[in-house]
């Protein structure tokens, strides 16, 4: 990667928006803030925003900024954890007197007047990470690395992920070094709530099998109102199926009406199986083991699970 092209982009640059992908994860909105948050750091007399709408319900994080239309089109946009245009949240973006694009999934749009793309990265906080670490004429603080390490840890499940690499630990042990709390972060992050305890049952009893080795649950709006969970939270959950060892593929699937009709929107996951290029025909993506989907018709659904069954096989 040429850091040193990057860091002169931002330098010419008085305004810079940080956007990322709408249902954001946690590297999403870590990648996000942990980059707002060294600009600001660095660059004082500069311009920063946070741009995006949705909001990312693991963990507490900042809120996104209000920025208007005119400070937009004059700005530098760095888009981040997105693989393609459709997904980011805030399609201002494109009005942007330029555009850098930073990423670690498989490239479906090659968008982005530059593009930093490492598909080979377990996140994108580790690109930052390496990022960072290359700058080290520039500060880096504590609140910097809390926000990467975050982000880090929730897209490698702790290091478990096939994805997680010597350089991903290496990330890791760097961003450590700033004195982030790890066990406090690792709690914030992944320990549940009584009620959210109790819904983990409520997924459990109610699997799904498409085959000997896909596994699935269907949670109906009803459902997650009962349980007061949003959406994407619901779809969180899907890692409650990950450990089963004859669960090749698994997934959630959580139902919404919109414009009269019933839909579903999915998280996907798999041991080894590819499965990202299943999800880019259903209005989704991702990475080869770990991708969503949405706005799937009943009919949708029953095909994307027959795709999904062989490739569970």
């Amino acid at each position: 990667m040429d850091w040193k092209k990057l860091c002169n982009e931002i330098i010419k640059h008085d305004v810079i928006a940080v956007f990322r992908h709408e249902n954001p994860d946690c590297d999403a909105v870590g990648s996000q803030f942990g980059l707002v948050n060294w600009l600001r750091e660095n660059f004082p007399d500069k311009k920063i925003c946070a741009v995006g709408n949705d909001k990312c319900y693991q963990a507490e994080w900042p809120s996104s900024d209000s920025v208007d239309d005119a400070t937009v089109k004059r700005s530098l946009a760095i888009i981040l954890d997105t693989a393609n245009t459709p997904r980011v949240d805030d399609q201002r973006f494109l009005t942007a007197e330029e555009t850098i694009k930073i990423d670690h999934h498989p490239e479906v749009d090659k968008f982005g007047d530059q593009m930093y793309v490492n598909v080979k990265a377990a996140a994108t906080c580790e690109i930052l990470a390496d990022f960072f670490r290359s700058c080290s004429q520039y500060k880096m603080s504590e609140k910097t690395a809390d926000f990467l390490y975050r982000g880090l840890l929730t897209d490698t499940l702790n290091y478990s992920t096939s994805n997680t690499t010597a350089e991903t630990l290496q990330a890791g042990a760097y961003l450590a070094g700033f004195g982030i709390d790890i066990p406090a972060i690792g709690r914030e992050l992944f320990d549940k709530t009584e009620a959210e305890f109790r819904f983990s049952g409520y997924i459990r009893t109610h699997v799904k099998k498409a085959g000997e080795h896909l596994a699935y649950c269907t949670v109906s709006e009803q459902m997650m109102n009962e349980y007061a969970m949003t959406p994407s939270r619901t779809r969180s959950f899907v890692e409650e199926l990950g450990h089963v060892n004859i669960y090749q593929v698994w997934c959630i699937f959580t139902e919404k009406h919109m414009d009269g009709k019933l839909l579903y929107d999915g998280s996907l996951r798999s041991k080894t199986s590819s499965i990202n290029a299943i999800a880019e025909k259903y209005n989704g993506g991702g990475h080869k083991n770990a991708c969503g989907v949405k706005n799937l018709t009943e009919n949708d659904l029953i095909d994307i699970l027959k795709l999904l069954q062989t490739a569970a096989e």
